[in-house]
């Protein structure tokens, strides 16, 4: 399809330079893990962890026992990882919230009308590179991830493990991921710029954010972490308990509702030629 094999190569350079970035913060992160392990750190942890609250513990996901502490490899990664998905979350948003708008305020929507295409097939070029452009970069972080683990991990973190937990974590944090990116394609139907959708994005991704930790902090809102994905998919969370079933079929229900939501729109919206 011309409108995937267009909208790939212009998503390449944004690919490279997400990929590289986030590859780069994660060795960097990774390669203080050895430190916890010295004798001093470990005092620190003990004195400074011990004399905060539960309460506060769990809104920062930070554990000092079992599977996600910081001197586990896979605890380790799951804490500095949090940051890194909310990162990831935003590029899946900007990548869905760009891609119909972006024609109409370059002024090249002439070009794809000049071609034998209909609305309905820039949809469907556009949803299957962007699709494809996110798997990729998903595909890569893991990759570096694991790589970086593996590289810094100490002789008491066992190496299936480490594969099995990052695995884990990577899987249905990408499901989430796609539910971003479905969520961003419909947002871009109804956006007046593609210049709207950096700015929309960062709010929309760190709104759910703080939904989640509002909802760690005050019982009484205990009920609002269901309306949160980025607190669904804390790999903390995630590699002590994996996302419920019903869970999961929400998030598809939804990207999917969101994909017709956009099909919809877009056919019957007066575009800007």
């Amino acid at each position: 399809m011309i409108v995937a094999k267009i909208e790939s190569h212009s998503l390449i350079k944004s690919l490279i330079i997400w990929s590289i970035l986030f590859g780069v913060i994660v060795f960097g992160f990774s390669s203080v893990y050895p430190q916890m392990h010295s004798t001093a750190m470990k005092s620190v942890l003990d004195a400074k962890l011990g004399g905060l609250s539960p309460a506060l513990l769990k809104t920062f996901n930070i554990s000092v026992n079992g599977q996600s502490s910081f001197l586990v490899a896979t605890g380790f990664f799951s804490y500095y990882f949090q940051y890194m998905f909310l990162a990831a979350s935003i590029y899946a948003m900007m990548l869905g919230s760009q891609a119909l708008i972006k024609e109409e305020t370059d002024g090249t929507i002439e070009f794809l009308y000049a071609q034998p295409i209909t609305r309905k097939g820039i949809v469907s070029g556009k949803l299957l590179a962007n699709t494809g452009i996110l798997v990729v970069f998903w595909l890569l972080s893991f990759v570096f991830s694991l790589g970086a683990t593996l590289a810094f991990k100490q002789s008491t973190d066992n190496t299936d493990d480490i594969l099995t937990a990052l695995a884990k974590v990577y899987t249905q944090d990408g499901l989430i991921l796609l539910f971003f990116l479905a969520l961003g394609f419909l947002l871009s139907t109804c956006l007046k710029s593609s210049k709207q959708s950096t700015s929309i994005s960062l709010g929309i991704v760190f709104c759910f954010y703080l939904i989640g930790i509002f909802a760690d902090l005050n019982q009484s809102f205990s009920w609002a972490q269901h309306f949160s994905p980025i607190h669904m998919g804390i790999p903390a969370k995630l590699l002590e308990k994996n996302l419920p079933i019903g869970t999961i079929g929400l998030f598809i229900l939804f990207s999917g509702l969101f994909i017709v939501g956009t099909y919809a729109i877009y056919q019957r919206k007066d575009l800007k030629v």
